[in-house]
């Protein structure tokens, strides 16, 4: 393992839940092509996935996604809670496409412990019932929105696979994402980037090793220092990519991914 220091873990992490859509957005490689892991991630899986993050005391971000829509998942208010019991300093977030939410669903899911909504209304979408819930929800509900359309997200090209999105190449510029990200995919399997839609750099898995051992471990972390050195060419779900996060993590909003998906 290498020598890095436990206090330099990922201050997000991303637990796909659910790998189905119920939308097929442009912008998104969901409309052409199909995931390699498909379903919903059992419960029981899931709770050895916050045992352990529960471990090493995880205090940062946390959302149900990877090209899936979270609120689809069968058991979602369940995980919602849980997490919360279990990880109470972790802010939870729910990226979602909103066609779920109704008034009584968004108060239930404040209640269990969603932090902050980020809903997107995509491209053709009617979103009736969130708009009339939204506009019932007091100040401080509202608060705990962030509600945008389709315009209003950073579009990319999802590591190269999508040709017609998003600007330019970025072959030379330095990624920090790996430095402070990691997404666990429905069978565990850990990836350095929410934009490897294909799965081509596997870090480990979450159910045969340590989150721990697998952040700190010597194909993450090369992964990683070659990714801050800009060597994108080296990785082909980085080499085409037009992602720009060419700051430290501490410089910017962890939050502002901007992701077009679910």
């Amino acid at each position: 393992m290498s020598s890095g220091n436990i206090n330099d873990l990922f201050k997000i992490i991303e637990i796909e839940i659910n790998s189905y859509c119920n939308l097929s957005c442009s912008y998104c490689p969901n409309r052409e092509f199909e995931r390699k892991e498909k379903g919903t991630m059992p419960f029981s899986d899931y709770k050895k996935i916050i045992a352990q993050l529960k471990a090493l005391d995880f205090q940062g971000r946390l959302s149900h996604e990877f090209y899936g829509e979270p609120t689809l998942h069968p058991q979602f208010n369940e995980i919602v809670s849980y997490t919360k019991r279990e990880l109470p300093k972790v802010k939870i977030e729910l990226y979602s496409n909103a066609t779920q939410l109704d008034l009584k669903r968004i108060r239930e899911l404040l209640y269990l412990g969603i932090d902050e909504f980020i809903i997107t209304k995509h491209i053709g979408q009617e979103l009736r019932l969130f708009e009339e819930a939204y506009a019932q929800l007091t100040e401080e509900e509202r608060h705990h929105i962030t509600y945008r359309t389709h315009q209003e997200i950073y579009k990319t090209n999802r590591g190269g696979i999508l040709d017609d999105i998003g600007d330019r190449e970025q072959p030379l510029l330095p990624c920090y994402i790996p430095s402070f990200l990691m997404t666990i995919t429905l069978k565990g399997n850990v990836l350095a980037c929410f934009e490897d839609f294909f799965q081509h750099h596997e870090m480990g898995n979450v159910f045969q090793e340590d989150l721990k051992e697998i952040w700190l471990g010597e194909k993450f972390t090369r992964f990683r220092e070659d990714l801050r050195k800009g060597l994108r060419h080296k990785y082909s779900a980085c080499k085409h990519c037009n992602r720009i996060q060419s700051k430290e993590p501490e410089e910017v909003n962890l939050l502002n991914r901007e992701k077009a998906k679910a």
